[in-house]
C-alpha cells in the first residue's frame, strides 16, 4: 500500500541546500533511505565522469538538521574481489529496506567491455543501518552474458512473505522498462516487462492501492510516457505519452490523495537554461500543469531527482547540478505540503 502523503501544518517550507559538492568531480543519481533512528541515508555515485574507473559509491546521512560528512562505500576493485567477476566501472545505486529489515543495495556494474548495455548488477546488504556492508554478490537478470540491466527508481516491497519489485532497465541492444521479482534472499525469482512494442527507460513506479501503480518512463524524445498495472505488476500496458515535457531525464512522482505531484528538470531553449519543475497532475497522470520552476544558472543542468517523505512530515527531494557536464553538486530540497498547496497545486483539505 502507499505510503500517506504529509498533512497539511499552516506553515509553508521549501529549503534548498548543497549537501555534498563534488566539484571538480561529478557526484550523480543520488537516493536515499529511511534509517530506525529517523535519519536519512543517502548513495551515490562519484568520480572524475560517468564511466569513469574511479568511479566509487559515497555516502551520507541527515539527521534532521545538517548532512555528516560523505564517506566512499565500494568501489572496482572491491567489487570485483567481493562477487569474484571483474568489474571495472560502476554506475547507478538504489538503496531499500528489504522484508526482513535489512539495508540493501543494488550497484550498476560494468566490465571490461562495452557502456550502459553492458551493465550488470551487484546486491549487498548491511545489518547496522549502513555502517558497513556484505561483499557484493551478482545478480543474473538476463541470458545474454547477464548484460543490460540497470537501477534507478525505488524498489517496492510485495506484501507478504518479504518479497520486492525492483523498477530496473534493460539497455542492451534496446532500451526498454522492466521490473524485477527479488524473494525474502534477495535471489532473482522472475521479472515482467512495461509493455511491449515501446521504449522508454528507467521507470518510477507509483502506487495506488495493493493491485494498482502506474510507472512513468523517460525517452529521447522529451516526453514521458506512462503504463498502468491492474494486478501487481504482473502484467502493464502499452505505454502512452503524457503532458509532461523533459528533456531526457527521469522523473520522481507521488501520490497526494486522489492526484499527483512529479518533479522533473526541463530545458529552455531560448534562454538557454535549466529548470527544476513541480507539476501536478489530477487525471492519473495523462496530463499534468506546472506550478514551480526554480531556474538555474547557465551550463548548470538539474538531473536525478529522488523523492521520498521524510518522519518530520515533509518531503524530501535530492537531485544532481551538473555543471558543464563535467561537474556537479549534490541538492537537498525540504518541502512541505503548505507550499505545494500555496502554488496552486493540490489544496489542503
Amino acid at each position: 500500500m502507499p505510503a500517506p502523503a504529509p498533512s497539511c501544518t499552516g506553515k509553508s517550507v521549501f529549503d534548498l541546500v548543497v549537501f555534498h559538492d563534488a566539484r571538480p568531480q561529478l557526484a550523480h543519481a543520488a537516493n536515499a533511505v529511511m534509517l530506525r533512528d529517523g535519519r536519512l541515508r543517502a548513495i551515490w555515485y562519484q568520480g572524475t565522469k560517468e564511466l569513469s574507473p574511479d568511479v566509487r559509491i559515497w555516502s551520507a546521512t541527515f539527521d534532521g538538521v545538517r548532512w555528516s560528512a560523505a564517506r566512499p562505500i565500494i568501489g572496482p576493485a572491491e567489487a570485483t574481489v567481493g562477487s569474484g567477476r571483474y568489474v571495472k566501472r560502476l554506475g547507478n545505486p538504489v538503496i531499500f529496506r528489504d522484508g526482513r529489515g535489512e539495508l540493501v543495495m543494488v550497484i550498476a556494474t560494468l566490465g571490461a567491455i562495452g557502456g550502459w548495455d553492458g551493465v550488470s548488477l551487484k546486491m549487498m546488504r548491511s545489518r547496522d543501518e549502513g555502517e558497513n556492508w556484505s561483499p557484493p554478490r551478482n545478480l543474473t537478470t538476463s541470458p545474454i552474458f547477464n548484460f543490460g540491466t540497470n537501477v534507478r527508481g525505488p524498489a517496492l516491497p510485495v506484501a507478504g512473505g518479504g518479497f520486492t519489485l525492483l523498477p530496473t532497465s534493460h539497455e542492451f541492444v534496446r532500451s526498454f522498462p522492466e521490473l524485477v521479482l527479488l524473494d525474502e534472499h534477495g535471489r532473482v525469482v522472475g521479472k515482467r516487462r512495461i509493455g511491449i512494442s515501446h521504449g522508454g527507460s528507467q521507470p518510477f513506479v507509483v502506487v495506488q492501492d495493493a493491485r494498482h501503480a502506474t510507472a512513468f518512463m523517460r525517452v529521447r524524445r522529451s516526453l514521458t510516457l506512462l503504463s498502468r498495472t491492474e494486478d501487481a505488476g504482473s502484467s502493464w500496458t502499452e505505454p502512452v505519452q503524457t503532458t509532461a515535457v523533459n528533456d531526457d531525464v527521469p522523473v520522481v512522482v507521488t501520490r497526494i490523495g486522489n492526484e499527483l505531484l512529479m518533479v522533473t528538470s526541463r530545458a529552455d531553449l531560448a534562454a538557454m537554461r535549466w529548470s527544476l519543475v513541480f507539476a501536478v497532475s489530477g487525471d492519473g497522470g495523462m496530463s499534468w500543469h506546472d506550478i514551480f520552476l526554480r531556474p538555474f544558472g547557465p551550463l548548470e543542468v538539474p538531473k536525478y531527482p529522488w523523492l521520498m517523505i521524510g518522519k518530520d512530515g515533509l518531503y524530501h527531494l535530492l537531485f544532481s547540478v551538473v555543471v558543464d557536464n563535467k561537474a556537479s553538486e549534490l541538492m537537498h530540497v525540504r518541502f512541505s505540503r503548505d507550499w505545494i498547496a500555496q502554488r496552486e497545486g493540490v489544496p489542503c483539505r
